[in-house]
């Protein structure tokens, strides 16, 4: 009797091992920035600085870059930049674009090298992650979305595990004098929202196998004394 005993107990711990096992489900996951701010062809910097404008100011040109640590998230279907408005200037109707970076994350960081006309040309050029009309005025406080191309969700999936940038600029004529987005933006960090279908959550079944676990293992105790009683 002790030994069926043992038996069905290593079933019952199997089964609750069995429960804890994790499959792939979809769901929402929302990065924020690990990095942000802009880079100027004649204005100065520092590190500490997270605003992001983009566009002319005071004589000065702006683009702006967000820098996203990905982990180890893969499998994404879709992806949305979220950014604060903050305040814009000029013309009612901004074109936004945003754009890959060859510039690495840990140099973009260093934003008290500014101005460099490279990393500036960098933000507003190469590969498209689409392009947006965007509205001068409005609640600073708004959170505005950028639904970004498929060009951009496969950049984001190629670089699983390691960091990824977006860099944003003004596009055409921006007009004279103050002409920008995203002004006096300090103290609010953009966030990449996106759709992955590789996120491991455990399976509905671990709450069950525990409570099966559990109940075996007080049913045949009751069961053990019942038999040495006799």
């Amino acid at each position: 009797m002790k030994n069926s005993y043992k038996l069905a107990i290593t079933a019952a711990i199997v089964g609750l091992g069995l429960g804890t096992l994790n499959v792939a489900q979809a769901a929402t996951v929302s990065l924020s920035s690990s990095n942000q701010g802009w880079w100027s062809t004649s204005d100065s910097n520092s590190n500490n600085n997270d605003n992001y404008i983009t566009g002319n100011s005071s004589a000065n040109s702006y683009r702006n870059f967000f820098t996203f640590d990905l982990g180890a998230l893969a499998g994404v279907s879709t992806a949305t930049l979220q950014v604060k408005r903050f305040k814009g200037s000029g013309n009612p109707i901004k074109t936004l674009g945003f754009f890959d970076v060859s510039t690495s994350a840990d140099v973009l960081s260093q934003k008290n090298d500014n101005p460099n006309v490279n990393i500036y040309n960098d933000l507003g050029n190469g590969k498209n992650y689409g392009t947006f009309n965007v509205s001068t005025v409005g609640n600073s406080d708004e959170i505005l979305n950028f639904v970004l191309n498929s060009d951009a969700i496969a950049d984001i999936n190629a670089k699983s595990g390691k960091f990824f940038s977006i860099g944003g600029a003004l596009l055409g004529d921006l007009g004279i004098g103050e002409q920008y987005l995203f002004g006096f933006s300090n103290g609010s960090s953009a966030k990449l929202v996106v759709d992955t279908d590789l996120v491991t959550v455990p399976e509905p079944s671990t709450l069950s196998g525990a409570a099966l676990a559990g109940i075996t293992g007080w049913w045949l105790k009751r069961k053990r004394k019942a038999f040495q009683a006799i």
